[in-house]
């Protein structure tokens, strides 16, 4: 009876311990898929110099391309959510001012950088999900390009704000 019990508290322990090693491992793998997605969404931006058709677009594909369907809100609540823009439709290449609690795939900031050159931050969303448990929570990945002057079109400066 002893060795029974020992037995079932042990391969309780052992269950526990193999469960924690698969969520370490698919928060590790979808976290780093996140930041690539992230960085070749910075690339895309800074290739095309700022934000234009061209560069949401392919933006948009790439995402579309790589299934990425995460949403997450942009911003926090009571934080200011002035010159922030975010793609609720990975299908056009409109832009939309973010409003606090809906939900967005991408989010863009536009910062004005030194003399004529400008910088942009990119943030997109990291979900972590246990294969038995199912979604847990959202976490927002942010980058940020280099400084370059940007070839905005008319219509992107006037979503960011200059």
């Amino acid at each position: 009876m002893r060795q029974t019990i020992g037995g079932t508290w042990l391969l309780g322990l052992m269950i526990v311990f193999i469960m924690l090693f698969v969520g370490f491992i698919v928060l590790t793998l979808n976290y780093s898929r996140t930041v690539r997605i992230k960085n070749e969404m910075i690339d895309m931006v800074e290739k095309y110099e700022g934000l234009n058709e061209q560069s949401i677009e392919l933006v948009n594909n790439y995402l579309i391309y790589t299934n990425y369907d995460v949403e997450g809100t942009c911003v926090s609540r009571g934080e200011d959510t002035t010159g922030i823009y975010g793609s609720k439709n990975l299908n056009n290449t409109n832009l939309e001012p973010v409003r606090e609690g809906e939900k967005y795939y991408y989010c863009i900031k536009k910062y004005d950088g030194t003399n004529t050159t400008n910088y942009y931050q990119i943030m997109i969303f990291y979900k972590f999900n246990l294969p038995v448990i199912g979604d847990t929570s959202s976490f927002i990945i942010k980058g940020t390009t280099s400084n370059f002057q940007s070839n905005d079109e008319d219509r992107y400066e006037d979503a960011i704000g200059d």
